[in-house]
């Protein structure tokens, strides 16, 4: 594999929470306009605008000659970590061949990354309010409480939270008719791959109204659909509309079993997710078309149970397919690079000794990628202090926030124990 090209400038769009447009999730910048200093957004812009805009094409003609795009810092940093990335060469000759001299292309996307904005039911640890409306709403009434507090928020944002700045910020460009109406159209005619996140999907109806319209317009079996969903919310007429499609997958964001699942994806409750899941699984039974994915996103809260996440998922379904290779990186509290070293060196040994429960040989790879990381470190004793005392603060104040009863230090004792050491 080459150490830059990537298929998805060629293939595929990216509309995100705020309605901006990029080329997929991990890009770091939002496709800009010539002037330099505006962005393609479904607020003002047709979705195909930015398609063939100055930007892609000098972008794809960089990823032609072997230059790496700053715009792409995210892969190259986690394949420089030894991480796989989601980088793709896929038919990169016919890529490359079906290049005008000037970058641009002659047929449009067929895959689309689609955000319905920012609407979510949970407020997980590693998120932002960039992507759930709930967690900018939950940090300006601690900050009523504590404005202080609030004013570290922001002041640390990208250690403590994402993205931290208009926390009242409701994305819900969508719900514009004629952009909804645009949009529907769009993937209706020309998506075959169509990936839909949120906030969370399933409780915005302006997604169920798309599979609607495409089911109407009998286009779902041309499509291969994916819903990356936090299990907490189905709808009966799935059943109808998953039946319909060519094929689909349900991106399961299970973080940990039961309570820990909770604390992390806050409020999710357990009993609701087992439930849908058997949903999903009988969907697959009737259609035999679908496929459940499990994807959690490791970080210092769950590295300990990876294994036993890992049994959870092979005993739920057949054939999981599970995804660990999303290392959270940011907020830095999140990451497990700041743990204590000795903590890590446990952790990595306890998972290491039992690897042998795990089924599939692929998993025992993935937690054994993870096991190498816990025992290499990245930050300096003093930077991992520092992350240590802020993941204190902020997970403290918030678990009394909450009047959370199973507050990290019930949970992780052994974390507790490993931090309270380390930050004396």
């Amino acid at each position: 594999m080459s150490k830059t090209f990537c298929k998805l400038p060629w293939t595929q769009l990216y509309v995100a929470t705020s309605g901006h447009q990029r080329i997929c999730c991990m890009n770091s910048e939002n496709i800009e306009k010539l002037d330099g200093y505006r962005q393609y957004n479904m607020n003002n812009d047709e979705i195909l605008d930015s398609w063939n805009s100055e930007y892609l094409k000098k972008m794809r003609l960089s990823l032609i000659n072997g230059e790496r795009v700053s715009t792409c810092s995210r892969c190259y940093l986690q394949e420089d970590l030894g991480y796989a990335s989601m980088r793709s060469e896929d038919n990169k000759k016919k890529l490359i061949e079906s290049t005008n001299e000037d970058g641009s292309l002659d047929y449009f996307p067929t895959a689309l990354e689609l955000h319905f904005g920012n609407l979510c039911n949970l407020s997980c640890k590693m998120c932002s309010q960039q992507f759930s409306h709930t967690i900018g709403k939950e940090l300006l009434k601690m900050g009523e409480q504590d404005p202080e507090f609030l004013k570290w928020v922001k002041k640390e944002s990208g250690v403590v939270n994402n993205w931290t700045g208009e926390l009242n910020l409701v994305y819900d460009w969508f719900k514009n008719e004629k952009i909804k109406k645009s949009i529907f159209s769009f993937v209706s005619d020309n998506i075959e791959y169509l990936n839909i996140i949120g906030g969370e999907p399933t409780i915005i109806k302006e997604f169920y109204e798309l599979l609607e319209y495409c089911y109407n317009k009998k286009t779902l079996k041309n499509k291969t659909v994916q819903i990356i969903s936090n299990i907490t919310n189905t709808n009966i007429n799935l059943t109808k509309w998953l039946g319909e499609m060519k094929q689909w997958n349900v991106t399961a964001s299970i973080d940990g079993i039961d309570q820990r699942n909770r604390y992390i994806r806050y409020p999710a409750d357990w009993n609701s997710i087992l439930k849908n899941l058997e949903f999903y699984k009988n969907v697959i039974k009737l259609h035999g078309n679908g496929n459940i994915t499990f994807q959690p996103a490791v970080q210092l809260l769950n590295i300990d149970q990876l294994v036993d996440l890992c049994k959870f998922f092979e005993n739920i379904h057949k054939q999981p397919d599970i995804g660990f290779y999303s290392h959270v990186k940011y907020p830095i509290i999140c990451d497990y690079d700041i743990l204590p070293t000795q903590y890590k060196r446990e952790v990595a040994d306890d998972l290491e000794k039992n690897l042998y429960k795990i089924k599939t040989k692929k998993y025992v790879g993935s937690i054994t990628t993870h096991i190498n990381g816990l025992r290499r470190e990245t930050f300096t004793e003093e930077q991992k202090i520092m992350y240590q005392k802020m993941f204190m603060r902020y997970n403290d104040y918030q678990d009394k926030f909450r009047n959370n009863t199973t507050t990290w230090r019930v949970l992780l004792p052994k974390l507790d124990r490993a931090l309270n050491l380390s930050t004396q």
